[in-house]
């Protein structure tokens, strides 16, 4: 592996005391990392803290402190899968298997494994096959966090239950214990932690908005009643567990959407074994200055645009049905003179 750095200025940081124990710990791994022919000694210039982790089951995690040091490299793009697209991979599945790869720091989120089956029998046969090319790559899996073929499991920060999803009882006990946001840095944290589950929630950015506000430049923090009713509104809705169907290729899909003034939205359903359509993810969107001049009808053609530009993974090669404001929308589609930017939506649409 190749280390691209900023400079050729060695980094340096002096060792960090650590107690007879902890030294005891870092001398047994270090010990057996060098009989595995993982490390070895080392004169070089460069030189990073260890700090020990401890981890849930009583043990430490040996870890470096290199965050100077990063600050040097240049930064390897790796395209790593996105999570949406692990999730919809599981679509059909009724038996899960997970597996945590031991020693997870080189492998990234990807230590992670989940094995979809439609039953028993198939979850054991790729089990085996899985089991198989571990063994003979020599990766090692952490057996007490191994789940065999669960009914329900959790997996990258969703609990994944009979062709459902659902955030983790994790996620939602950090959103419910979150306090009061006094600063600018607190708010956005607040916004990465929910916005992270923006599509189990029905116009998430509209009533996100008192806070996004707040992340604005030239706005003064001033954290007041409607920023309140938003945070706590937040809260309950990412506490209260919503579920979300996972995309099933085949299955009756329709498109909703809506839009106003301050914003539009949508939201992806799909008809489930029960008959009943149920909802596979929400999107919405705050206007900006220029769309909140747009018409009604203009605005209830750009909720179905870019629901349409969200979902496109979706519904592509897929019958499905549009509700919206149908009136509204061939009114704009049958206007002889379209503005430049109706004429685009119309070929988007085409597609």
């Amino acid at each position: 592996m190749r280390i691209i750095l900023k400079d050729d200025i060695p980094v340096y940081q002096p060792a960090r005391r650590l107690s007879f124990s902890e030294n005891q710990d870092v001398n047994k791994q270090i010990d057996k990392w060098l009989e595995q022919g993982i490390v070895r000694p080392s004169s070089s210039e460069y030189a990073s803290p260890i700090v020990l982790v401890k981890k849930k089951d009583g043990t430490t995690r040996l870890c470096v402190d290199y965050r100077r040091l990063n600050r040097k490299l240049v930064k390897d793009r790796f395209p790593l899968p996105l999570i949406e697209d692990v999730l919809d991979r599981l679509q059909g599945a009724k038996v899960y298997t997970t597996e945590l790869m031991r020693k997870g720091v080189v492998i990234i989120y990807m230590d992670d494994l989940i094995i979809p089956a439609k039953d028993e029998k198939e979850g054991l046969e790729k089990l085996g096959e899985v089991l198989e090319v571990a063994s003979k790559y020599g990766l090692e899996m952490k057996f007490k966090k191994c789940q065999f073929l669960r009914r329900k499991v959790e997996f990258l920060g969703h609990v994944v239950e009979n062709g459902t999803i659902r955030p983790s009882i994790a996620k939602t006990i950090a959103v419910k214990k979150f306090p009061v946001p006094t600063t600018v840095k607190q708010v956005q944290s607040f916004l990465g932690l929910t916005g992270y589950f923006r599509k189990f929630i029905p116009a998430y950015s509209q009533i996100a908005k008192p806070l996004s506000d707040l992340t604005r430049k030239d706005n003064p923090f001033m954290f007041e009643q409607p920023q309140m009713e938003a945070f706590e509104k937040l809260k309950k809705l990412l506490t209260e567990s919503p579920v979300l169907s996972i995309f099933q290729q085949g299955r009756t899909t329709e498109l909703h959407t809506d839009a106003s003034q301050q914003g539009y939205g949508a939201v992806l359903l799909q008809e489930a074994e029960d008959g009943k359509l149920h909802p596979v993810q929400y999107m919405s969107q705050k206007t900006t200055s220029a769309e909140e001049k747009y018409s009604s009808y203009e605005l209830e053609v750009l909720a179905v645009v870019n629901a349409l530009k969200k979902f496109r993974t979706y519904l592509l090669g897929n019958h499905f049905k549009i509700i919206t404001d149908c009136s509204a929308f061939q009114k704009t589609m049958d206007k002889k003179d379209l503005v430049t930017r109706v004429a685009r939506w119309t070929l988007l649409l085409e597609e």
